[in-house]
């Protein structure tokens, strides 16, 4: 089978809006009807979610197969993780909890191939699901895998600027739940505090000629946070999106069973 390897992550947020959900569930049938509902990416979640190695392997066929975008957060800036999530063929990665300018420069380096950084070579599996031959994905994977730096703390923020004049970034994402929690307002990422360090993230990445992300749950939060200029929404996570279906299902069957005593 031959895969259709989505354009790098970087074109399609230069030609606008990216956005994907969370996928927090190792199933395989989930993350078929991820990609089954047009989204631009599904970020396979390492960090909290309990995928294994496997789980990953199987994920990314599926969304490669449909076009879309596999993307996996990796527990930390750990090379061993990076290299093995790396070699499977995602698209891109996402480091959580990156706090100085040298979490971030390991982050770039372990993502690209030396000279210009420490990426160790074995790209055959890689290649494979890209659809094309090891040298060639050798000489595109620095450019197409897209680098995606978590920012969710008030030292992060510090030192952002900083941060964003490294090469080999492509989003400064903002984790709301942590940075609101760093600066002791956990959940209340409007807060004028909290909101004006989301600002001044985005402000860097842009500024730097690079991409701003953030978590967008519902719709409205979405379309408020593609119109102050974030061009990667990660959207509600699977969980949450079958917690509220079967939730709704089960209110919709209570309902209707009532009813009958009528």
């Amino acid at each position: 089978m031959v895969f259709e390897t989505p354009p790098p992550l970087a074109d399609q947020m230069d030609a606008g809006p990216v956005i994907g959900p969370i996928n927090l569930m190792p199933s395989a049938l989930m993350v078929e009807h991820l990609c089954a509902a047009g989204f631009d990416f599904v970020w396979v979640d390492m960090e909290h979610g309990p995928h294994t190695i496997e789980d990953l392997a199987s994920a990314i066929p599926i969304c490669l197969g449909r076009g879309v975008t596999p993307i996996v957060r990796v527990p930390g800036v750990h090379d061993w993780a990076t290299k093995w999530v790396l070699d499977q063929g995602v698209r891109g990665v996402v480091f959580p909890f990156v706090n100085s300018v040298e979490e971030a420069r390991e982050a770039i380096s372990a993502c690209t191939y030396p000279p210009a950084g420490h990426r160790g070579y074995f790209p055959n599996v890689a290649a494979t699901r890209w659809g094309t031959s090891v040298d060639d994905y050798y000489r595109r994977a620095d450019d197409e895998v897209a680098v995606i730096l978590q920012i969710e703390t008030d030292t992060a923020v510090q030192s952002i600027e900083q941060i964003a004049e490294l090469d080999g970034w492509d989003v400064l994402f903002v984790g709301p739940m942590d940075l609101s929690s760093s600066y002791g307002k956990l959940g209340r990422p409007d807060d004028p505090e909290v909101s004006d360090a989301i600002d001044r993230v985005r402000d860097a990445a842009l500024e730097a000629g690079g991409h701003a992300g953030i978590l967008g749950v519902t719709p409205e939060e979405v379309l408020r946070r593609v119109n102050e200029g974030f061009h990667f929404i990660a959207a509600k996570p699977d969980v949450m999106i079958v917690e509220e279906a079967v939730s709704g299902y089960r209110d919709q069957l209570a309902e209707v069973l009532a009813r009958t005593d009528e």
